[in-house]
């Protein structure tokens, strides 16, 4: 009898459930299970197709204009490289190179003669955005002479105009002169 009594209960509420209040359609009653979701199509297996390359323009500017001074009295063969007199165009990145001296012979390039918290050049890339001053340790070779320090450069650019614009700009203005070795003063 119990059975019979709930199974009416049961009924009455779920017949009341459906009905609306204003004796209009019953609205209906929407209940979700655990059967009715659905999974996403699955992706294919196939290898993806790829797409055309896209070849940006690039030059290769052997002395870029770059200025800078040596880091302090401590680290005299320590200097600072700073792009001068030139801005890089937006969306281009210049990749700075190893340094070079022209003529060669009376420096060569020395790291080690630079606080290891300062960044070396090489690798180093320049933007729009971004130009920040890395260094370039050097040592010298003979006892007199003058040489520029270069530091060539790799652009990539958005468009051959913005390439073109880096090209003719003045190179270098880092001069270094080697000096005689000091002797010791005799007594």
């Amino acid at each position: 009898m119990r059975a019979l009594v709930a199974s009416i209960s049961v009924t009455v509420l779920l017949l009341t459930g459906c009905s609306s209040s204003d004796g209009g359609t019953p609205t209906p009653v929407v209940t979700a299970t655990a059967d009715d979701t659905t999974e996403p199509a699955p992706e294919p297996t196939g290898a993806e197709s790829t797409q055309p390359e896209q070849r940006q323009p690039s030059i290769s500017v052997a002395s870029l204009p770059i200025g800078g001074s040596s880091v302090d009295d401590q680290h005299p063969n320590c200097w600072s490289v700073s792009l001068t007199d030139t801005s890089v165009p937006a969306g281009t990145t210049i990749e700075l190179g190893s340094a070079t001296f022209d003529p060669e012979g009376v420096f060569a390039a020395d790291q080690q003669s630079c606080p290891g918290d300062l960044p070396a050049c090489t690798g180093v890339q320049w933007t729009a955005d971004q130009h920040d001053t890395c260094y370039v340790g050097v040592r010298q070779l003979v006892s007199s002479g003058s040489t520029t320090l270069q530091v060539p450069g790799q652009a990539t650019c958005e468009s051959q105009s913005d390439c073109d614009s880096l090209l003719g700009r003045s190179g270098s203005q880092i001069v270094l002169t080697a000096l005689p070795a000091e002797t010791p003063s005799g007594g």
